[in-house]
């Protein structure tokens, strides 16, 4: 298990007033990178080995978000390994202990030389399993979504240098920022599932394709061919 304490910051509000889904998702992969950079795992160590932890997918459930200045714990750990795959719960917490947020994530080991999905180190499994944490009891993460025929297309997005991360592709949490902002109906947002199918880099061009259901949006965030970067489900 790895925590750190963290008070909201205006710059993390969303125009409701509560931290917003950026920001929520920033304070995650923070979390994680602190994690592996205290393990001796982090960005330069796979910089050196020229391997990456990617992200596949998030289940994220949402009991309440926190406002200004309220003082949250952020944390995370590692339950599982299977081959090349990483499982990850990640929570926020509020100053009494209570659940915020739980979210549930599968992450894939990448060579980058080879260009494809190789195993972690036996050091890094035993480093990150240390604790021996069992997954959270919450809804079980998306593997592969199905992809709605009909929908609505939304405006068209272009990736800026400020949504690149330092694997030069477009930052995870964008992906989910962007979705949400694509869809011009004001909802609560009570569960998130993603789905990173590929990595969107600078000047690409997403078309996204929006679907209403009963309680929930699914945004395909396609190019203009209509081949997929991500897939987000908003339940409210």
């Amino acid at each position: 298990m790895y925590s750190f304490n963290e008070r909201i910051r205006y710059s993390e509000l969303g125009e409701n007033g509560e931290l917003s889904l950026l920001g929520l998702l920033n304070l995650f992969q923070d979390c994680s990178t602190f994690q592996s950079e205290d393990l001796g795992l982090g960005i330069e160590y796979l910089k050196g080995k020229k391997e990456a932890w990617w992200v596949n997918s998030w289940q994220i459930d949402i009991i309440k978000l926190p406002v200004l200045a309220d003082n949250v714990e952020v944390g995370t750990f590692a339950y599982d390994f299977k081959s090349f795959y990483g499982y990850r719960n990640f929570y926020l917490k509020d100053a009494k202990g209570d659940f915020l947020v739980k979210a549930d994530s599968i992450w894939f080991h990448y060579d980058l030389d080879n260009k494809r999905p190789t195993k972690p180190t036996v050091e890094a499994l035993e480093k990150y399993l240390a604790g021996n944490e069992q997954r959270f009891d919450m809804t079980k993460i998306v593997r592969k979504f199905e992809i709605p025929t009909e929908y609505e297309l939304g405006s068209e997005i272009i990736v800026s240098k400020n949504d690149l991360d330092t694997n030069h592709h477009m930052n995870n949490a964008i992906y989910v920022s962007k979705a949400k902002n694509i869809i011009k109906e004001d909802f609560k947002v009570k569960k998130i599932s993603v789905q990173y199918k590929r990595a969107a880099v600078l000047d690409d061009v997403i078309l996204p394709r929006i679907t209403k259901g009963k309680d929930f949006y699914i945004v395909n965030l396609a190019d203009t061919d209509g081949d997929t970067y991500a897939i987000v489900k908003f339940e409210y």
